[in-house]
């Protein structure tokens, strides 16, 4: 479920005129390494990036994306509910992981995960 949202968004939010390019890494690191984490531990997270060449969005929005029913477009422009951040979110945190979103307008959007190793 988590990756079929992630990577749904990715075409849904796909620019018409450029093929969609996805892009997933995943990488094992240490979390005070790693900037977005904001931990000093040494515990070890696998990192999977989802990184897209969609629409983006404004960095400001990135923590309001994985709230219930919240949307950065009207549902007349792309079709949805605003669930399935939210539902990724819950995914990740029962996992006692972390998700972060990085996006540039008309650019792309990248998700990253961390999972405990």
């Amino acid at each position: 479920q988590l990756f079929t949202n992630i990577i749904g968004n990715s075409l849904k939010y796909s620019s018409e005129t450029i093929a969609p390019i996805i892009t997933i890494d995943c990488e094992k690191i240490v979390a005070k390494a790693d900037a977005n984490l904001k931990l000093n531990t040494d515990k070890k997270f696998y990192k999977i990036s989802i990184a897209d060449n969609g629409l983006g969005f404004e960095q400001k929005y990135a923590d309001n994306i994985f709230n219930l029913f919240q949307r950065l477009h009207h549902t007349s422009e792309f079709p949805g509910t605003g669930i399935g951040l939210s539902i990724c979110k819950k995914i990740i945190e029962n996992h006692s992981g972390y998700i972060v979103a990085l996006g540039k307008p008309n650019k792309g959007a990248t998700f990253i995960i961390y999972l405990p190793v």
